[in-house]
């Protein structure tokens, strides 16, 4: 018996015509013209027995079938780019590793190591790396092996240490001059830049110091480390950060450290996976390639600057 289904012609023109509400620019995104879009529409809605759009002029205003039409075709066209793109690869998705990695660890040391460990283990060329916010995340996302900030305290699971976090105040040379210094504990002239997810990182600051802060904490907030640090860059404010994630930044001279010596936060970053992955050679070879990797940040002495 034949499949009732439309052609994937018509269903990539939908797409880009639900996309754009417009058959030209939908037309352009395909490589097609205006009036290939609308024949493939018609052709479609033909075949479905019901209009997808109203027309009003040139516009294009999607019907309520059409509306539902589109929920449903856009998670299976996804998952038939996702298969033919594996096969293109030559492994399946399901057979890569999956590597969680929390916060921006991935950007500012991961990914520029990472090919050294696809030279020394071509077998493990296929993985993904997903991004996480936190633990909860990883439980959800149930990766093989984990990049993890916190305390090594996870649940039925593996945890070695791959560095303690040091934490510092960093700003930029054209806010403060090289050879300005500044009070950061007690200057208010200054925004304090925050990141949304790591709200306690002035306070671990302040307390590794052992300075008792009072008041509210002024400057903007961010989402993301990496969107803050690039606020500081611009001149925006002082901000505290993990020294891993500016060291880029610290040797072309965009950011500066003041406020004296870096400080442990309390926390580390390990690698870590679940007991049920313990024997998987990928996982294995991944925490050993990271640990070994990751062994100078935890022989390094806490970094100093001019300010001390």
């Amino acid at each position: 018996m034949k499949r009732f289904i439309p052609s994937t012609s018509a269903l990539l023109a939908f797409e880009a015509a639900v996309q754009h509400l417009n058959f030209t620019r939908a037309g352009t995104a395909l490589g097609m013209t205006q009036s290939g879009i609308s024949r493939q529409i018609n052709s479609l809605e033909t075949q479905l027995g019901t209009p997808l759009f109203e027309r009003i002029g040139p516009r294009l205003k999607l019907t309520d079938a059409g509306r539902t039409y589109v929920d449903e075709i856009t998670p299976l066209l996804n998952q038939i780019e996702a298969a033919s793109i594996a096969i293109v690869r030559g492994a399946k998705e399901q057979t890569a590793m999956t590597i969680a990695v929390q916060d921006s660890f991935a950007n500012s040391w991961l990914a520029s190591r990472i090919p050294d460990y696809v030279q020394k283990n071509p077998q493990d060329q296929f993985f993904h790396i997903i991004p996480v916010r936190n633990p909860e995340q990883v439980e959800n996302a149930d990766p093989d092996i984990s990049i993890l900030r916190g305390k090594g305290a996870w649940r039925e699971a593996h945890s070695y240490l791959l560095f303690e976090e040091e934490l510092a105040v960093v700003v930029s040379p054209s806010l403060m001059p090289m050879d300005s210094k500044i009070d950061v504990a007690t200057d208010t002239s200054i925004p304090k830049l925050q990141a949304s997810h790591r709200q306690d990182n002035w306070l671990r600051w302040y307390s590794s110091k052992g300075i008792k802060h009072q008041g509210n904490l002024q400057g903007p907030r961010f989402a993301q480390t990496t969107s803050m640090i690039e606020a500081a860059i611009a001149g925006l404010g002082l901000a505290v950060v993990p020294t891993l994630m500016v060291e880029r930044q610290i040797a072309n001279g965009n950011l500066r450290f003041v406020g004296g010596a870096a400080v442990k936060s309390g926390l580390g970053y390990f690698v870590t996976y679940p007991e049920k992955n313990a024997r998987r050679a990928s996982v294995q070879r991944f925490r050993d390639w990271i640990i070994q990797k990751t062994k100078p940040l935890r022989a390094a002495e806490p970094r100093k600057d001019h300010d001390e």
